[in-house]
């Protein structure tokens, strides 16, 4: 079986607007995996997480798993994701024709 997920970090989106980050540990089971979040002080992994949770999405067709090769990665991922977004100016004044 090809496992390509362990050692992978993740986020993973709440419906409440919130996100939690950790790392897939590796392989459980067929579609099944051991992930850690992070904030967890225990070494031994806490939560199993199969391949359909980690495929889920929204009713809008947003990913809830977003998946990266490192940790880096995906720290710049939050960061863009909660930098304030800056408003842009635009104008709805048509330009007159001469």
């Amino acid at each position: 079986m090809l496992d390509t997920l362990t050692g992978m970090y993740f986020t993973v989106d709440d419906l409440d607007g919130s996100y939690g980050t950790g790392q897939v540990v590796r392989l459980a089971a067929d579609g099944i995996y051991f992930v850690r979040f992070d904030g967890n002080e225990v070494d031994l992994p806490l939560e199993l997480a199969s391949l359909g949770e980690m495929l889920e999405t929204t009713d809008d067709g947003y990913k809830l798993w977003r998946f990266f090769d490192t940790i880096e990665e995906r720290d710049k991922w939050i960061e863009w994701l909660d930098a304030p977004s800056k408003p842009r100016v635009i104008s709805l004044v048509r330009p007159s024709k001469d």
